[in-house]
């Protein structure tokens, strides 16, 4: 398309652009250059499915439908499952399961903010944080996960 080609940046296709324009001002070229100005020029080169949504959606629909056939179909990347954990500050063991009531203690300070089981809490024995020094303010939660 008049010498355009995905993979550049945008000021290298509004360079080419301007270098179009300052030799020829035929409303065609102005079109195609600002085509590429736009994200959704840019989309339909990254897919199948972007290429025909742009020919439908004011790009150039026999150029679309062509590039189209040429492009594979764009596959989201599989999903990953991760487990995560939430460690008591003093004990390290996990805090919670999402469908089981938990009591827990949160412990806030200038800098910081600390999750503990409230077993736990009666042995973490420091009234200030080791970091700041600030007094720690205490928040109880009894509550299940998914309700907070």
């Amino acid at each position: 398309m008049l010498g355009f080609v995905p993979g550049k940046s945008a000021q290298e296709y509004k360079e080419h652009a301007d270098t179009l324009l300052s030799e020829c001002d035929a409303p065609v070229v102005k079109q195609v250059c600002d085509w590429w100005q736009s994200p959704e020029c840019w989309y339909a080169y990254e897919s199948k499915a972007g290429a025909l949504w742009w020919g439908n959606n004011g790009g150039p629909k026999n150029y679309c439908d062509r590039l189209s056939e040429e492009l594979s179909e764009h596959h989201d990347a599989p999903t990953i499952c991760v487990r995560v954990s939430t460690p008591c500050f003093y004990c390290e063991r996990d805090l919670f399961k999402a469908d089981e009531k938990v009591e827990l203690c949160v412990l806030s300070c200038a800098c910081s903010t600390w999750y503990l089981h409230w077993k736990c809490r009666s042995k973490f024995i420091f009234p200030r944080c080791f970091k700041c020094s600030s007094l720690y303010s205490e928040t109880t939660i009894n509550k299940r996960l998914c309700s907070l």
